[in-house]
Parts: structure tokens; C-alpha cells; sequence
């Protein structure tokens, strides 16, 4: 997708990137084993915190491939997103749940108040089959496989 003298994927960055978001879900998916009755403010409040990491490393990826893949100039993380789906480099389904997961990002970060911890406990499992799905496609990217 890229010629020579074209951007190119920083493979170091994208890589570290990965490997945060990596150890975010790792945390999140060892505190929800337990019962979310049994979890402590501390560790939901860490969940929160953890899921914002890793919706930062999936905005983040999702812009440096459209700005250094693809030339593109996308304004906002979701329509990172959407260009990466329109351009078959993730699947539209994959895209959706990735959307979703921002705009939970946003409700973490801007009305904290609102949100409902067991929502987020009871979705954690599926919204992470398509977050790491996601990550496996841009680590074909990374290693010259697409």
C-alpha cells in the first residue's frame, strides 16, 4: 500500500503500543474473574482506568496507520476507524465493536458519573475478542504481511 519514499509504519511504536494495550487487558481480564459483587471500588475504578489505556492504544494505532499507510489525514480517532474498514485493512464488524469501545473511552473520560460498572463488567469478554483480533491484523501490518 505504501511506495517507496511514502510514509511507513514505525513498527517500534506500534509494537509498544501493542504491548500496553496488551497488559491492560491482561489486568482487566485477571480482575473480572471475579465476581463483579466481590470487586473492590479500587479495582473497579482500575478496570476504568485500564480500559481508557487501552482505547488510547487502539485510537493511537488506528491513526498512525492512516497517516502513515494509507496518506490519510483522519480527524478524529473513529474516523481512523471507519478509513481503515473502507479500506479493508479490518473487518466492518471488527470496526464496529472498536467504535463502540471509543465511545465508551469517551464516557470514561467525559461523563464518568454515568457510567455503570457491571455494564462494563458483563461486556468485557466480547469486547475484547475484536480488540484483540484488531491487534493481530496490525501485527501482520507490522510484519510486512499485508
Amino acid at each position: 500500500m505504501t511506495s517507496p519514499g511514502e510514509p511507513r509504519i514505525n513498527k517500534e511504536y506500534v509494537l509498544s503500543v501493542i504491548a500496553e494495550a496488551r497488559d491492560s487487558i491482561s489486568f482487566v481480564k485477571k480482575v473480572s474473574q471475579k465476581p463483579f459483587d466481590s470487586l473492590s471500588d479500587a479495582e473497579k475504578y482500575a478496570i476504568r482506568y485500564h480500559l481508557i489505556i487501552i482505547a488510547e492504544a487502539l485510537a493511537s494505532i488506528a491513526l498512525h496507520i492512516c497517516r502513515n499507510m494509507l496518506s490519510q489525514r483522519p480527524e478524529t480517532p473513529s474516523h481512523a476507524v471507519r478509513l481503515l474498514a473502507d479500506n479493508n485493512i479490518i473487518p466492518g464488524e471488527v470496526a464496529e465493536d472498536i467504535l463502540r469501545f471509543l465511545r465508551m473511552r469517551n464516557l470514561l473520560v467525559h461523563r464518568y458519573w454515568t457510567v455503570d460498572d457491571r455494564k462494563i463488567y458483563e461486556n468485557i469478554e466480547s469486547d475484547f475478542n475484536s480488540i484483540e483480533n484488531f491487534l493481530e491484523v496490525v501485527l501482520e501490518i507490522v510484519r510486512g504481511e499485508i
